[in-house]
């Protein structure tokens, strides 16, 4: 895996921060291989194999084919016999000054991990596994489940095991969003170049319509679990920003009633384990993380109505079956159990229930889009949603759309709608993702908690330490970074060696306090910690105003599209009065009437010849309004849209 594949995603980012639109933004690299190496035949098949070869990036033939369609109309590329041939001299793209940027923040963000890791349980020692540990992090981010998605990822495969990879680099990204906000910024632009990517995965999402209207988008209760905070502050704001971006799309985000008492026995049951010792669920390790009491969760199961109103999320009864539209539940069953590990056979029924839900208020429909599909469950579970989609195949309702997508996938494709309208939701989900990574698997907790009691048991560690080493918060983290997830690294040396590191950490604490000498110090990397917070606030001040900037645009670009529109309406009907032999006895009246006559017989030309209609015309004009609104605004109060950040030093 060579570091081109990063560069590119980060050259896509700033393409289309400067406006442009889904495949668009491959032209340039596709016109760079046509330049580079004048194929003869020009193919499909060619240029994908090109693009792999010089840019590392993963593109079906199908976007390839769209994208050379476009490059015919306006460069000497002709096409016979179903292949092009270049007829001419073509004007070079000159990417290599953009490149070259994007290579800086490349290089920058590899480097720094591999300085970070030094410290870690598994050093990285080459340039070559530090990129392959990063786009193995990155596959992460993909669109699954949506059978119009051939791949996952624009990344090319990456063999072998990479989970301790993807956890080194969660750690990393974490760190630098605490200490090194510039080269966060360049992590950032990959990982949004990676998400802009995936809408190449699939060239029909161009065709797509630009909102969700119609569309009510069912959450799963672990989704809003999220959304409560009750899973940490990274995920409830990545479930914010998805639910603030669906509606502006203007979708419906709402909860089935079954699935709202499914969140009261949730956190019901969480307030009852949180002072049990030996729980050590999800919700439970995270609220004792955050000083939760039971008597808070309790507060908050009685609450949940008004919580849910405050988010915007609708409760929707849920809907009585119907024969007709009916799932084989038992078959579903099968295949669920197969994707997901219940420990609770009432959640296994809710979801089942959520499922054939979905499929009743499709109501036989068989949409080819998410925008059409009326209903879809939203799970921040891969496995459910992988399930839904593979029983899904053998039904029409779901074949194309399944009935459940995975919250990122509808991230993603929200975003893709409009990059420019919600920037920082690329960042929630990186952080969001980079927390969960950084959490330790219920296998790899099990194991580290059967050896510290084995080890107490053998009088290796006392009583103190066996509490200290399953309550602490810090233990847990001091054992995924000697571990990097690894059940086979845990051993009883590993245990030994988390016990010091944080006995360690303990006394540096104590130690701290009581020196004067640090004291300096402790308040200069408190100002440090406040300047970069501020960078990041200010930072993210900018992004709220290019959001807030480019949703005004759009109510403008659509009331000014529409205008013309009945503009250009009354004018054909004028046409119409006049063609029908409507006459007017002032002269000045009867030579409108001759030029409105002739305007229309105009149209319907057009019409006949090009496929003109209204309805097309103000959609792209709608369009290019959209664009120039931006660019102007952002112009007149001197905002620069998002651009690559200079790479962090």
């Amino acid at each position: 895996m060579s570091s081109a594949t990063l560069t590119s995603l980060a050259m896509l980012k700033v393409h289309v921060d400067q406006g442009q639109d889904y495949l668009d933004y491959l032209r340039p690299f596709i016109l760079q291989v046509l330049v580079d190496h004048t194929p003869d035949p020009v193919t499909d098949a060619v240029v994908r194999d090109y693009l792999r070869k010089q840019f590392g990036l993963e593109i079906p033939e199908r976007a390839v084919q769209i994208v050379l369609t476009r490059l015919a109309r306006k460069h000497p590329l002709k096409k016979e016999l179903g292949v092009y041939h270049i007829t001419g001299k073509l004007a070079d793209p000159g990417i290599a000054t953009e490149k070259a940027r994007a290579s800086r923040h490349i290089e920058a963000v590899v480097s720094g991990l591999i300085e970070f890791s030094k410290n870690t349980a598994r050093p990285i020692t080459s340039h070559d596994e530090a990129v392959t540990a990063i786009c193995a992090f990155l596959t992460q981010f993909n669109i699954p489940c949506l059978r119009a998605y051939l791949r996952g990822t624009a990344i090319p495969t990456i063999k072998g095991n990479q989970d301790a990879h993807i956890v080194l680099v969660s750690e990393y990204v974490l760190e630098l969003q605490k200490s090194n906000p510039e080269r966060f910024e360049s992590f950032l632009v990959v990982v949004q170049g990676h998400m802009l990517a995936n809408a190449l995965l699939c060239p029909d999402l161009q065709f797509a319509s630009k909102t969700y209207k119609g569309v009510t988008f069912y959450l799963d209760t672990p989704v809003v679990v999220r959304r409560l905070g009750l899973e940490g502050d990274a995920k409830k704001a990545a479930t914010t920003k998805l639910i603030e971006l669906l509606r502006k799309l203007g979708a419906t985000v709402a909860v089935f009633s079954h699935s709202r008492e499914e969140l009261g026995r949730v956190v019901k049951g969480a307030a009852n384990h949180v002072e049990d010792p030996s729980s050590r669920g999800t919700i439970v390790m995270e609220v004792r993380r955050q000083g939760t009491t039971k008597s808070d969760l309790l507060l908050l199961a009685g609450q949940l109505e008004e919580k849910l109103k405050e988010a915007q999320i609708d409760v929707v009864k849920t809907p009585r079956y119907i024969e007709e539209f009916q799932i084989d539940e038992k078959a579903f069953e099968m295949v669920l159990d197969d994707e997901v590990s219940y420990f609770n056979p009432r959640a296994r029924e809710d979801d089942i229930n959520s499922v054939r839900s979905i499929y009743v208020l499709r109501s036989g429909i068989a949409p080819l889009s998410v925008e059409k599909a009326q209903a879809v469950l939203v799970s921040s579970n891969s496995g459910f949603a992988r399930a839904a989609f593979e029983y899904g195949k053998k039904h029409e309702e779901s074949r194309e759309v399944s009935s459940v997508v995975t919250d990122f996938s509808l991230a993603n494709m929200a975003w893709l709608k409009a990059p420019l309208g919600s920037p920082s939701l690329p960042m929630t989900e990186l952080l969001a993702f980079s927390y969960a990574a950084m959490q330790p698997s219920k296998a790899l907790l099990d194991k580290y908690l059967n050896e510290i009691d084995k080890l107490e048991g053998q009088g290796k560690i006392t009583p103190r330490d066996h509490q200290l080493l399953r309550s602490s918060a810090l233990a847990q983290e001091e054992l995924m970074r000697l571990t990097l997830g690894d059940e086979e690294a845990l051993t009883a040396l590993t245990v030994t060696e988390t016990l010091s590191r944080v006995e360690a950490e303990i006394r540096k604490e104590e130690s701290e306090k009581l020196a004067t000498e640090l004291a300096a110090h402790a308040k200069t990397q408190a100002d440090h910690a406040q300047t970069q917070s501020e960078l990041m606030a200010e930072r993210e001040r900018g992004r709220q105003v290019q959001e807030h900037l480019y949703w005004r645009c759009v109510r403008k670009a659509r009331r000014y599209s529409w205008a013309v529109a009945a503009v250009v309406g009354l004018i054909i009907i004028a046409g119409i009065v006049a063609g029908l032999g409507i006459t007017s006895k002032n002269p000045v009246g009867g030579w409108v009437l001759t030029i409105l006559s002739a305007l229309l017989a105009v149209a319907v030309g057009i019409d006949l010849l090009c496929g003109f209609s209204v309805r097309d015309m103000r959609e792209k004009l709608e369009k290019r309004l959209l664009a120039w609104l931006v660019k102007r605004e952002a112009a007149a109060t001197g905002l620069q849209l998002e651009e690559t950040p200079e790479a962090g030093k």
